[in-house]
C-alpha cells in the first residue's frame, strides 16, 4: 500500500503521536491539580488547627486560677454549712431532751405537792392531840399553800 498524494485526507491514516502527547499533557495537568489541591487542603487544615488553638493568654490562665480558687472556697463554705446544720440538729435534740426532763420533773413536783397537800388536810382533820408544853417556834410551822 502506497500513499497516494492525490487521495483525500480523510482516507489517510493519521499519526497517533499528537493524540498521545495531548493525553499525556492532560494526565500531567490533572496530577498537578491534584497535588496542589492536596497541598491546599493540608495547608488549610494546619491553619484551622492553628486558629482553633490560640496561644494561651496570661489573663485567661489567671482567670482560670481565680475560678478554681473560688470553687474551692465555695466547697469549703458548703462543708462549713453542713457542719453547722449538724450542730444545730444536735442542739435541737438536746433542747428537746431537756424539755422532756423538765416536764417530767414538773409532773413529779406537782404529784409531790398534791401528796403534801393531802397529808396536811388529813392532819388538819384528825383530832387535836394533847396540849403541848412548849409552843413551837413560829419559823418551824408550815403554812398551807
Amino acid at each position: 500500500m502506497t500513499i497516494d498524494p492525490s487521495t483525500p485526507a480523510v482516507a489517510r491514516p493519521r499519526s497517533a503521536l499528537p493524540l498521545l502527547v495531548a493525553i499525556l499533557a492532560l494526565i500531567l495537568a490533572g496530577g498537578a491539580l491534584w497535588m496542589s489541591y492536596s497541598n491546599a487542603t493540608k495547608l488549610a487544615a494546619s491553619q484551622e488547627r492553628a486558629a482553633a488553638a490560640p496561644p494561651t493568654d496570661p489573663a485567661i490562665e489567671q482567670m482560670k486560677q481565680t475560678l478554681s480558687s473560688i470553687q474551692q472556697a465555695v466547697q469549703g463554705i458548703q462543708a462549713d454549712q453542713q457542719r453547722q446544720a449538724e450542730r444545730v440538729g444536735d442542739t435541737q435534740q438536746k433542747a428537746a431532751a431537756q424539755q422532756g426532763e423538765q416536764k417530767l420533773i414538773s409532773d413529779q413536783l406537782s404529784a409531790l405537792s398534791a401528796r403534801v397537800n393531802s397529808l396536811e388536810s388529813a392532819r388538819a382533820e384528825s383530832p387535836a392531840p394533847a396540849p403541848q408544853a412548849a409552843p413551837a417556834p413560829q419559823g418551824a410551822r408550815r403554812t398551807k399553800r
